[in-house]
């Protein structure tokens, strides 16, 4: 196997663990819920537990990253060799132990803080990735291929879903702290549910987004 081979594979196992993960997130999600039936301690419990899990579609989300520009250096499509991906996989190193921080610490007093330099990270990103790719479609630079500029483009988007589902779970978050002290106001499991499935529209679009990323990737048109 050579290393392209060997990279692509992972590239697509990373694929298929997203959206895998993201299936077992959002069914936790609207059971958790759903379950009005539990005790406001066991639903935190499995809020807790899916928090959890949900870290597993970000691990995927910055693994695909230094993958992706690996895959496309050794196709020479991007201005990235040697130092420069050596370079490029500490900076996601980083971004992979910066994520990890902020959930391991988002209940503690500096959670709030953390999670603010999170969205801003999240920001500089988006713009990057869309900047970027749109300089590249006019002046071929620094992606040589269009698809790959799109690819990076559509990127972008995944990182702006990732923003919107963390919206909705934040208004989840005017209800939650009642029902898990079991003193949920008429109202509140309503909220919670409306919260959920509107993220969930959000993740919908991600995972087209995703699909489309695949088939550019796989197809390479024009």
């Amino acid at each position: 196997m050579s290393l392209y081979t060997l990279t692509l594979w992972l590239h697509v196992l990373v694929m298929g663990y997203w959206i895998g993960s993201d299936l077992v997130v959002n069914q936790l999600t609207h059971f958790t819920a759903r379950a009005a039936g539990l005790g406001g301690v066991e639903r935190r419990r499995l809020w807790d537990f899916l928090l959890d899990v949900d870290q597993h579609p970000r691990n995927a989300l910055i693994l695909s990253v230094p993958l992706g520009f690996t895959l496309a250096s050794m196709l020479d499509l991007v201005p990235i060799h040697g130092a420069g991906l050596v370079a490029l996989w500490l900076l996601c190193t980083l971004w992979f132990w910066f994520m990890w921080m902020t959930h391991l610490k988002h209940k503690g007093p500096q959670g709030h803080a953390w999670a603010k330099w999170d969205w801003r990270l999240r920001y500089v990103l988006i713009a990057a990735a869309v900047g970027s790719g749109a300089l590249s479609l006019v002046t071929g630079r620094p992606y040589t291929a269009p698809w790959l500029a799109w690819k990076v483009i559509l990127f972008g988007g995944v990182l702006s879903c990732g923003i919107g589902i963390r919206y909705y779970i934040r208004r989840s978050y005017e209800a939650w702290p009642r029902i898990w002290a079991d003193a949920a106001q008429p109202g509140d499991e309503e909220l919670v549910r409306k919260a959920m499935w509107r993220g969930t529209y959000v993740l919908w679009v991600l995972w087209t987004l995703l699909a489309i990323i695949g088939y550019l990737g796989a197809a390479k048109p024009g």
